[in-house]
């Protein structure tokens, strides 16, 4: 299903990654410097986010005594331009079960506005 979903948004060139911990989720931001990400979990801004503030949120707020698993998702838009998702799961307990303690925090890249303002004048 989620291929089907890809053909029909334009993905191409899709790269789906797993770890531990945040490292893989910290370079995977670092890739994409000098764009702008959004994150609904990150109120009251959520988008517009510049790098260093994404990089800050999973360095020093994210709590130590969570398990983190990233999932990455890299792939190339209808436009051509390098997208990336990222999905940050933060849980407490030993068990795989539900924990209303545990958090998810969706992070992704935005287009650039370069691009933006070129899509306009055509």
């Amino acid at each position: 299903m989620a291929n089907l979903i890809d053909w029909l948004a334009g993905r191409k060139c899709i790269e789906d990654k797993q770890g531990q911990g945040l490292s893989l989720a910290i370079q995977t931001i670092e890739e994409f410097s000098g764009r702008t990400f959004k994150c609904a979990e990150t109120t009251p801004k959520t988008s517009g986010i510049y790098t260093e503030e994404i990089l800050k949120l999973i360095q020093e707020e994210l709590p130590s005594y969570y398990d983190y698993i990233t999932r990455v998702r890299k792939y190339v838009d209808r436009k051509g331009i390098t997208q990336a998702e990222i999905e940050i799961v933060g849980s407490l307990s030993i068990l795989e079960r539900y924990n209303p303690l545990d958090r998810t925090f969706h992070i992704a890249t935005e287009t650039p506005k370069l691009h933006r303002s070129k899509e306009r004048l055509a």
